[in-house]
């Protein structure tokens, strides 16, 4: 259909559009008058982003982070467990035979829960709209009052503050009681690693472990000392014993005899007595008396000193075997020292284990404590990052119906529908609108057109034959001819 038919086609169709739309604007006029009146109150909440836990030094959130903290806040918002705190508040679960709980009982039949199905009723009369890039949430809810609109609004945002509150303080103070749990079995390890280390030291006269470690560091001087005496004995045994082999084999030639005091004034007498010898005796004679009695002196003088000699060498054989006595003694000595420096070192590691494992214990004991103290501090916080910035009146105006929304609608929808059943009536009943329809519907060709002030009076349009099974041939007598 062409735009100017479609024109004529409506032109002359006008009343059927009126009272079409004139029906629906009635009907939707008199919908919206018996409808009961709704009316919407609405909160607002600031949810600040930045500070989700009040206790807790936290960096700054990202945009995701910040976005899906806020989806889990609406959400929160919506969940049933803020509904039965809503329900609570209000005293919707009081009266059992209050209309909710009859509405209930017809739709269910008294099966399931009240409060479950309660809560999917009420969360379809709740709107929550977070406001976009900020920590703003919206709370609107509808009701047939206006003052329970506004009562159920603000114990919406109410349940909303308790329930955020209580999700944060309810794992705290579990915690709490774990960790203090926790805190008293490590304060017994502590206690037992403590006892057992005390123990040790009082078996083994270990004040504290600097104690330990300074008495095995002198001890480790002594041994050192010990050490030293031990060499220098060593050389000392090993001179002595090469002296005395040589006194023992050749006494006389053995410097510590020859230098021996009393041996070398010996050894000086005899020089002198035998060169007085050889005087005497190239003036006197070999048979003189006092050449007899001068040999017999110097006989005496040899004889006291090679006894003075052997004198000299045993002595030094009583050295050697004092150097042995000493070495063999430093030697036992440092092997006790040696023993008992090992023994240090033996109780000064198990002594270092037991104190590692006090601080083990004392560190694990700390770290308990420190986590259950702020686990307490955390389950009695009272601070909350929602504040309210909006509290909930009652509403002046319903929200619904809307009287010019629903009209404006309806005028929108009804014109489409009068347009629609013009078009359909223009299909079930064809005329003629103007000349170019004769060739295009009848199939004819137009033989002369009147003009249109001689129709006055005579209708402007004229009835065309129903199109379809029974319709006449082109050319056939159709019993209605053009004017």
């Amino acid at each position: 259909m062409s735009l100017a038919r479609f024109l004529l086609t409506l032109k002359a169709r006008w009343a059927t559009a009126a009272l079409v739309l004139a029906t629906v604007l009635a009907l939707t006029a008199l919908v919206s008058t018996l409808l009961p009146k709704q009316y919407t109150a609405t909160s607002m909440v600031l949810v600040d982003i930045k500070s989700a836990d009040p206790l807790a030094v936290s960096p700054q959130q990202q945009a995701g982070q910040a976005a899906a903290y806020m989806a889990t806040q609406v959400d929160l918002l919506q969940s049933e467990r803020v509904a039965r705190a809503v329900m609570a508040a209000t005293s919707m679960t009081r009266d059992p035979n209050d209309a909710a709980h009859q509405l209930w009982r017809s739709k269910t039949n008294g099966l399931g829960e009240f409060e479950e199905w309660q809560a999917a009723r009420m969360k379809k009369k709740l709107e929550v709209r977070p406001t976009k890039e900020s920590g703003v949430i919206s709370i609107a809810y509808t009701a047939d009052s206006r003052e329970a609109a506004a009562q159920i609004a603000n114990a919406y945002v109410q349940a909303y503050v308790d329930t955020s509150l209580a999700l944060r303080v309810e794992p705290a103070r579990t915690s709490t009681a774990f960790f203090d749990e926790r805190a008293t079995q490590l304060r017994t390890t502590l206690d037992a690693a403590q006892a057992k280390l005390s123990e040790f030291q009082r078996q083994h006269g270990l004040l504290t472990i600097g104690g330990a470690e300074e008495r095995l560091d002198v001890e480790t001087a002594r041994l050192n000392e010990l050490s030293s005496q031990l060499v220098a004995l060593q050389a000392q045994t090993g001179e002595s014993g090469s002296r005395q082999s040589q006194a023992r084999a050749n006494p006389e030639k053995s410097p510590e005899v020859i230098n021996h005091p009393v041996v070398s004034t010996l050894s000086a007498e005899v020089l002198r007595q035998e060169t007085r010898l050889n005087e005497m005796s190239a003036r006197l004679g070999d048979r003189h008396p006092s050449i007899v009695e001068q040999r017999a002196a110097v006989a005496q003088l040899r004889s006291q000193l090679a006894s003075e000699s052997r004198r000299v060498a045993a002595s030094l054989g009583v050295n050697d075997t004092v150097n042995q006595q000493r070495l063999e003694q430093v030697r036992t000595a440092l092997e006790a020292q040696r023993t008992k420096v090992l023994d240090l070192t033996t109780r000064r590691d198990e002594a270092r284990v037991l104190q590692k494992d006090v601080q083990n214990a004392q560190t694990a004991f700390d770290a308990v404590t420190g986590r259950s103290t702020q686990s307490a501090t955390e389950s009695q916080a009272r601070m909350s990052n929602v504040s309210v910035l909006k509290t909930a009146a009652p509403p002046a105006l319903a929200s619904s119906p809307q009287m010019e929304v629903n009209l404006g609608v309806a005028a929108l929808l009804g014109s489409v529908l009068a347009l629609a059943v013009v078009l359909v009536q223009e299909q079930r009943n064809r005329r003629l609108r103007c000349a170019d329809d004769v060739p295009e519907l009848l199939d004819l060709p137009l033989l002369v057109e009147i003009p249109a002030r001689q129709l006055a009076g005579k209708g402007k349009a004229l009835s065309l034959p129903r199109l379809g099974r029974n319709a006449p041939k082109p050319g056939a007598s159709t019993g209605r001819l053009p004017a």
